[in-house]
C-alpha cells in the first residue's frame, strides 16, 4: 500500500471522527433530549404561540426572495462574458450580516428621528414596523442566496432545447412548458433554504422585538438552561429542517453539471436584467452603507474601535479561521466515502454524512451547541475543556459544514470522472490525479470557499453565545451587545470596519475564480495561516488581586433566588438586597441569599428596568428603561409614583438608567439613546435643570449608565460607559474632572457599568468590558483591581452591577453567570 493511499485514508478517518465529534454525537443527544419524558414547562407556551408567525413570515421571505433573485440568477447562469463581475455584485449584499443590515435601516426608526418619536407613542404600529422591517431586511439578504442556486439550474438548460421551444410557443409558453419544468428542483431548493434558514433566524428578529421560533428558543434556554425543554420545543424547526437535509442528502449525489450546459442559454437583451440587479445592490448594500457613513457624526468611535477592539476581531478571524478548516475536512469525508468503487456500507455511511451535515446547518445552530456542552458533561469532560475557545470553531465547523459540502460538490466538473481515468491509464496514483488533474481545475473555487466560511464564522451569533467563554474576546457578541444599547456611533465604527474587511475578502473570493499560479497559491494560503496566528497570541489579560469570595447564591431561572441575566442592584436601609433581571422581576434578598419578596414591574413587554436606586426616604426608584420614566415604589414594594415620558424636551427621557439623590433632596437622572445626559429633579419629580450632551468631547457622555453622589465632598461620579471613563461633575452639572481612560491595565476601563461609595470615599467601579472591579481612591488613582473573566468562584462574566455595605462586602451581579458574587473588599 502506497504512503499516498495510506495518507488519503488517514484523512478520510480523521474526518469522520471529526464529524462524530462536532455533528453526530450531538445531534444524537438532541434526538435522545427530544424523546426522554419530561414535565410540561410553562416557559414553553410561547413557542408553540409564535409557531404559525415563524412559518408565515418564512414561507413571505423565502418566496419572495426568489421572485427577487430569478433574474439575477438567470443573468448569471446565462450569460457568457463579466461572470467574475456578477459573482462579485452578488457576494456584495452578503457582505452585511443580516442583523447590521437591519441596524443600518433601523437608523431611520431611532428615537431621535421623527418617525422614531411617533412609532414610540404607538406600540402595536411599532410592532407592525418591526415586523415589517426585520423580514424585509432578511428578503434583502436572502434574494443573492437565491439567485446562486437558480444561477446553477439556469447553467444546466441545453440552449437547444430553448431554441427549438421558441419556434412554436411564446415567452409564456417556453416558461411554462420548458423553464418551469427544468428549473422546478433549483427553485424549490431556493425557497427551501432560505425557508428553513429563515425559521431558525435569531438576531435580526431579536433586535426587532420580534417573537418568533428562533427568538423564543434563545429565551427558553436564557430562562431554563435546559437543553431539554430546549430541544423537545423546537421540534416544528428540527422536523422542516429534517425533511429538507433528507431530500438534499438523497439528490446531492447527482449534482454533476453537464458538459454542454455552461453558459448555453444566452439571452439576446440584458440592459433591464443588469438595471434591476443594480437597483437591488442599491437597496441591499448601498443605500444601508450610505445610512451608517451619514450617521457617523463622531470619528472617535472609530479610533476608540482601532484601539480597544482589534483583539476582538483577531480572535473572532482567528476561531473563523479554525472552524473553517474543520468544516472542509469534514465535508471531505462526505464526499471520499462516495467515490466510484466504495461499497454499499461506504455510500450509505456518506449518505448519513451528507444528511447530517446539512441538518445542522439549517436547525438552529443554539441546539447542535447546547446538545454539544450536553454532550461534553454527560462524558464528565472537565469544566476547564468545557471552556476552551475550539468549542466556539467546533461550533460553527457544524453549522458550515453544509456550505462547504455544497460547495465542493458543485466544484465537480463534467470531464472529471474521464480524466481521472486518463490519469489512471498513465499510472498516476489518486492523490497525483487530485494535484496535477483535479486541482488546477477547483482550487479558486476551495480557497474562495474557505474565505466566505471565515466571514461567515466571524459574524456568527447563534453557536457562539453559547459556546464561549468568559472573557474571550468576540466581535460579533460585542457588536449585538452594542446595538441592542444604542450604542450607535459605537456600532457604526465596527460595521465599518467589519464592511471593510469584508469587501476586501469579497473580492479576494472573485480574483482566486481566475486562473492562477499554484505558486501564488502556496504564498496567499502561509500568510492567511500567519495571520491568525499572530492575532491569536495577544495577551488580553489585565493584572488583577484575587478578591476574598465570602459567597455566591442564585442560578439560571426564575424561581425564588434564581435568575435571568440580573442587571441591576442596590442595598436597602435593613441590609437586604433588591435584585432586578430580563424577567423584570424585583427580588428582595437577605444578605446570606434569601428570599424575602418580589416587586413586579407594570410593564415589561416592552423592555425590562436597568437601574435600581434605594433614596434615602426608603423608596425605590426605578430607571424603567424602556417605558421612558422612573417608576418610584414604597419600602414594602407598593406602587407610588412615576415621572417622565418620551421625548427630548427638558424633564423627558429616552432610556433612562439610574437614579441619585443628593443630600439636599433633588433627584439625578441619567439617560442614553439620543439625550445622553443628566437630568434633575426635585423629590416631587418636577424638572430642574440638565446638563451634558451626546458625544465623547469635554462634558459630553456615551451611554451613561449609574450615578453615584458623593456628600463629603459634594460631587456626582458618573459612569460614561461607551467613553470608557467616570465623569466627576459638581451638583449644579459643573464638570470637575475624569477618572480613567480606555484600557486593560490599572487605571484604565471598559465599559463601566456600574458604581458604589464606601465611607473613606474610595470609588469601586464595575467593568462590564473587563470583567472586574477596580477601585479608585479619591485622588483618582487606582487603588486595586479584583478578579477577572471566568465562570470559577472569584470570576465574573459580564458583571452589571456592584453594591457596597457598611462591612466592605461587595455584592457583584456577575450577570454572565446569572449569580450574586459577595466579594471582601
Amino acid at each position: 500500500m502506497s504512503d499516498e493511499t495510506i495518507g488519503g485514508k488517514f484523512l478520510t478517518v480523521a474526518s469522520v471522527v471529526l464529524w462524530i465529534a462536532v455533528i453526530f454525537l450531538p445531534l444524537l443527544v438532541l434526538f435522545a433530549q427530544a424523546v426522554s419524558p419530561a414535565a410540561e414547562l410553562e416557559a414553553a407556551d410561547g413557542i408553540f404561540a409564535s409557531v404559525f408567525r415563524s412559518f408565515a413570515l418564512s414561507a413571505a421571505i423565502a418566496a419572495t426572495a426568489i421572485l427577487l433573485g430569478w433574474i439575477p440568477g438567470r443573468l448569471l447562469g446565462t450569460c457568457r462574458t463579466h461572470k467574475d463581475l456578477l459573482l462579485l455584485l452578488l457576494l456584495i449584499p452578503l457582505v452585511l450580516p443580516r442583523y447590521v443590515l437591519y441596524y443600518a435601516w433601523t437608523l431611520m426608526l431611532s428615537p431621535t428621528t421623527a418617525l422614531g418619536a411617533y412609532l414610540s407613542g404607538k406600540p402595536e404600529l411599532a410592532r407592525f414596523v418591526g415586523t415589517f422591517s426585520s423580514s424585509l431586511v432578511l428578503i434583502l439578504w436572502y434574494w443573492p442566496l437565491a439567485a446562486l442556486l437558480i444561477a446553477q439550474g439556469w447553467r444546466n438548460i441545453d440552449k437547444s432545447i430553448r431554441d427549438c421551444a421558441s419556434l412554436d410557443a411564446d415567452s409564456f409558453g417556453i416558461f411554462r412548458n420548458i423553464t418551469l419544468p427544468l428549473l422546478w428542483r433549483p427553485l424549490l431548493l431556493a425557497f427551501s433554504v432560505c425557508f428553513v434558514l429563515s425559521l431558525s433566524e435569531f438576531a435580526t428578529f431579536h433586535l426587532a422585538g420580534i417573537s418568533t421560533i428562533g427568538t423564543e428558543l434563545a429565551v427558553l434556554y436564557e430562562l431554563t438552561g435546559s437543553e431539554g425543554y430546549l430541544v423537545r420545543t423546537a421540534w416544528p424547526v428540527v422536523a422542516a429542517a429534517l425533511l429538507l437535509a433528507i431530500a438534499l442528502g438523497k439528490s446531492s449525489r447527482s449534482w454533476v453539471p453537464g458538459a454542454a450546459s455552461l453558459g448555453t442559454a444566452e439571452l439576446k437583451t440584458q440592459r433591464w436584467r443588469w438595471l434591476m440587479l443594480l437597483g437591488l445592490i442599491g437597496i441591499s448594500f448601498i443605500v444601508p452603507l450610505a445610512l451608517l457613513v451619514s450617521n457617523m457624526t463622531d470619528t472617535h468611535a472609530l479610533r476608540q474601535f482601532l484601539r480597544l477592539h482589534p483583539d476582538e476581531l483577531g480572535f473572532s478571524l482567528a476561531i473563523a479561521a479554525v472552524a473553517a478548516g474543520m468544516a472542509y475536512l469534514i465535508a471531505f469525508g462526505a464526499l471520499s466515502l462516495d467515490r466510484p468503487g466504495r461499497g454499499s456500507l461506504c455510500q450509505l455511511l456518506s449518505f448519513i454524512l451528507r444528511t447530517t451535515i446539512f441538518l445542522v446547518m439549517f436547525i438552529p445552530a443554539s441546539l447542535v451547541a447546547v446538545s454539544l456542552l450536553k454532550m461534553l458533561a454527560v462524558c464528565y469532560v472537565t469544566p476547564a475543556v468545557r471552556q476552551g475557545w475550539y468549542l466556539v470553531s467546533a461550533g460553527q465547523a457544524g453549522r458550515f459544514a453544509g456550505v462547504a459540502l455544497i460547495l465542493l460538490l458543485l466544484t465537480r466538473y463534467a470531464h472529471e470522472k474521464h480524466l481521472s481515468e486518463m490519469a489512471a491509464l498513465d499510472g498516476a496514483s489518486r492523490f497525483k490525479t487530485w494535484w496535477y488533474v483535479h486541482l488546477p481545475h477547483t482550487w479558486p473555487l476551495f480557497a474562495g470557499t474557505f474565505i466566505l466560511i471565515v466571514m461567515l464564522g466571524i459574524t456568527e451569533l447563534s453557536a457562539t453565545m453559547v459556546l464561549l467563554p468568559a472573557g474571550l474576546p468576540n466581535f460579533a457578541q460585542r457588536l449585538l451587545n452594542q446595538m441592542h444599547y444604542a450604542r450607535d456611533q459605537q456600532v457604526i465604527a465596527s460595521c465599518l470596519v467589519l464592511i471593510c474587511l469584508f469587501l476586501v475578502l469579497a473580492v479576494i473570493v472573485v480574483s482566486l475564480l481566475r486562473l492562477i499560479r499554484v505558486r501564488q497559491l502556496v504564498v496567499f494560503v502561509i500568510i492567511c495561516a500567519c495571520v491568525p496566528a499572530l492575532t491569536g497570541c495577544d495577551d488580553v489579560s489585565s493584572p488583577s488581586d484575587a478578591p476574598k469570595v465570602l459567597a455566591a447564591f442564585g442560578q439560571t431561572g426564575r424561581g425564588q433566588c434564581e435568575f435571568t441575566y440580573p442587571r441591576a442592584i442596590d442595598l436597602t436601609g435593613d441590609g437586604s438586597l433588591l435584585v432586578v433581571d430580563k424577567t423584570g422581576r424585583i427580588q428582595r434578598l437577605s444578605p446570606e441569599g434569601k428570599f424575602l419578596d418580589i416587586i413586579k414591574m407594570p410593564l415589561i413587554e416592552t423592555g425590562k428596568p436597568t437601574g435600581l436606586s434605594v433614596a434615602p426616604n426608603g423608596n425605590l426608584y426605578v430607571a424603567d428603561t424602556h417605558y421612558h420614566r422612573v417608576v418610584v415604589f414604597s419600602p414594602d414594594g407598593k406602587f407610588i409614583d412615576e415621572f417622565g415620558k418620551f421625548g427630548q424636551e427638558n424633564g423627558c427621557f429616552i432610556y433612562p438608567t439610574d437614579v441619585a439623590f443628593s443630600p439636599d433632596g433633588r433627584i439625578f437622572v441619567s439617560e442614553y439613546g439620543g439625550n445622553d445626559r443628566i437630568s434633575v429633579f426635585t423629590e416631587q419629580g418636577d424638572f430642574l435643570y440638565s446638563f451634558g450632551t451626546p458625544g465623547s468631547g469635554e462634558g459630553q457622555l456615551a451611554r451613561p449608565s449609574s450615578l453615584c453622589v458623593d456628600p463629603a465632598r459634594k460631587c456626582l461620579y458618573v459612569t460614561d460607559s461607551c467613553n470608557h471613563r467616570i465623569a466627576i461633575y459638581d451638583l449644579d452639572g459643573n464638570l470637575l474632572g475624569y477618572i480613567g481612560s480606555a484600557g486593560r491595565a490599572p487605571g484604565q476601563l471598559r465599559y463601566p457599568y456600574d458604581l458604589a461609595l464606601l465611607p473613606d470615599g474610595t470609588l469601586v467601579v464595575c467593568e462590564y468590558g473587563n470583567n472586574r472591579l477596580q477601585l479608585f481612591g479619591p485622588d483618582r488613582k487606582s487603588l486595586a483591581v479584583c478578579g477577572r473573566a471566568g465562570r470559577q468562584s472569584g470570576q465574573l462574566a459580564y458583571p452589571w452591577g456592584v453594591a457596597v455595605d457598611a462591612r466592605r462586602r461587595a455584592f457583584i451581579v456577575d450577570a454572565g453567570n446569572n449569580r450574586i458574587q459577595v466579594w471582601q473588599l
